[in-house]
């Protein structure tokens, strides 16, 4: 697979003296894009054997709209996707599917500006999965770019409402307590430990006081090998992640 270089929108772009003069307008160029000619195994089991590609954006976003820019080269435009999936995931290893989309065939055009992708509706996720379903003809799958946007302020999920939240003590050894200040309409809060690896060693939900005020909830964890964790508490659609090291 080529390498795909994926863009948030929220970082800065710097135009050099080969930068496009016309919004969104994209390179024609083979190597300027992502193409697979061989099926593997995908990250999420449900695709099995396909052909895929998965961004990991280094930490979870509320993404929201996308927009998409199909296989482009001239000689190669029925490689572009016309069919596929999109899959989402906190941690790469449990998915959930947002759902099936088309995109027309590039023209191959120096002015070709892409068209809308799909509407993430502000999910929370730190991975984006894109399965190839089918194309417009040819043994290869590809596209050229993908942008996606994120909600204004959801750098790291780290919502105002959620500024005053700790976790303590940190280093712990059977017990971690987070303690908040309950600002949103959220009745849950949802707690789930993930270790370097992705995998899921702990998770309950917790119910709280319908009124607004402090809340402290325990976490019960003496049964976590020692290591260093990610804590996730999440209220609704806001979330924060704590880095935690369990002695």
């Amino acid at each position: 697979m080529k390498k795909f270089v994926f863009l948030l929108v929220i970082m800065l772009h710097i135009q050099t003296i080969d930068a496009q003069c016309i919004p969104d307008r994209h390179s024609t160029s083979w190597y300027d894009g992502w193409v697979s000619c061989a099926a593997s195994q995908s990250p999420n089991p449900v695709r099995g054997i396909s052909h895929w590609i998965m961004y990991n954006f280094g930490e979870p976003y509320s993404l929201t709209t996308s927009k998409i820019w199909n296989s482009n080269d001239p000689a190669h435009l029925e490689f572009g996707l016309q069919g596929y999936a999109i899959d989402y995931s906190l941690n790469g290893v449990t998915w959930t599917t947002l759902g099936t989309f088309s995109v027309p065939m590039a023209g191959g055009s120096p002015f070709y500006e892409g068209t809308e992708g799909p509407d993430f509706g502000n999910a929370i996720a730190q991975y984006v999965l894109v399965t190839a379903l089918s194309n417009y003809g040819g043994n290869c799958f590809g596209i050229s770019e993908m942008k996606i946007n994120i909600k204004a302020g959801s750098y790291g999920i780290d919502e105002n409402a959620m500024a005053e939240m700790i976790a303590y003590p940190n280093p712990f050894t059977d017990v971690l307590n987070v303690k908040f200040f309950r600002h949103s309409a959220s009745l849950k809060a949802y707690a789930e430990i993930y270790d370097l690896t992705g995998r899921n060693v702990y998770s309950k939900v917790f119910a709280l006081p319908q009124s607004e005020g402090e809340v402290s909830i325990s976490i019960h964890a003496m049964d976590l090998v020692p290591g260093i964790y990610n804590l996730h508490i999440r209220l609704g659609k806001e979330m924060k992640v704590f880095k935690v090291v369990k002695l």
